[in-house]
């Protein structure tokens, strides 16, 4: 495998990761433990899921599009 190869499985992986722990911050899974303030971490995770999803937008929006 080439050096490519690898750093687009290894990119695959973490992505997925990522997101499985957005979809935990969505279901509330982090939000039972008042002790270590895992309320705020579920909020954190949410503004971060927001603005990822902003910056995808207006990434998208700026590209030159084939319908226009």
């Amino acid at each position: 495998m080439t050096a490519r190869v690898v750093l687009r499985l290894c990119a695959g992986l973490v992505w997925t990761a990522l997101g499985l722990v957005a979809y935990f911050i969505c279901q509330g899974m982090f939000g039972g433990y008042p002790r270590v303030h895992s309320g705020l971490f579920s909020i954190l995770g949410m503004i971060v899921i927001a603005l990822t999803g902003g910056i995808a937008w207006i990434t998208d929006e700026r590209r030159p599009h084939d319908d226009e």
